[in-house]
């Protein structure tokens, strides 16, 4: 009897098509997000955010501008013409014993500076502190350029220079040397 030979022949195994549709869907997608993220790396948003924002945002029809008159370009501010205008730093005190009596300025009063931080809550803290030992401060948030936001801790205003320097004995005793300022009273922040 012959026996009849199977030959088994290689299947091929077809892959469906949807499979192919979905590979070449994903390869799209992480090629959009990934040339996103190189174009917008300065931005601090990643590639997706930018995707979604841009396809939510209706498309902006080109609006013909008129010619306006050119503005004056704005005033560059420099910190050392400004500050003599509001704020004057006051020398030290010479002499260790009772100051002399001063003489009244009109206009003006003084303030204590104890630190500026760059984090709110090492101001808090200086706050904190005084506030432990009877002294009354406020913080003030300033922007320097260039160096981004600090936390001013000031005392004050001081209607004379007798109180103040009290005060920055005070503080000298705890350790910290204050700042002394004369400021122009409707500048004071």
């Amino acid at each position: 009897m012959a026996r009849r030979r199977r030959s088994f022949s290689v299947r091929r195994f077809r892959k469906p098509g949807w499979l192919f549709l979905l590979l070449g869907i994903g390869i799209g997608v992480t090629g959009v997000m990934l040339w996103q993220m190189y174009a917008h790396r300065g931005d601090g948003r990643s590639g997706l955010t930018n995707l979604f924002t841009s396809l939510s945002r209706p498309a902006e029809k080109p609006v013909k501008k008129e010619a306006e008159p050119a503005k004056p370009p704005k005033p560059k501010f420099d910190f050392y013409t400004i500050l003599p205008e509001t704020e004057t730093v006051l020398p030290e005190r010479r002499s260790k014993t009772k100051p002399a009596k001063a003489k009244l300025e009109e206009g003006v009063s003084y303030i204590l500076q104890a630190g500026s931080f760059a984090g709110f809550e090492e101001a808090d803290n200086m706050k904190a502190r005084l506030a432990l030992t009877g002294l009354v401060a406020h913080i003030q948030k300033v922007i320097i350029e260039g160096k981004g936001e600090y936390h001013r801790v000031r005392l004050g205003p001081f209607e004379n220079i007798d109180k103040l320097d009290t005060t920055a004995v005070q503080l000298q005793k705890m350790g910290i040397k204050a700042l002394r300022l004369k400021v122009k009273k409707g500048e004071m922040g």
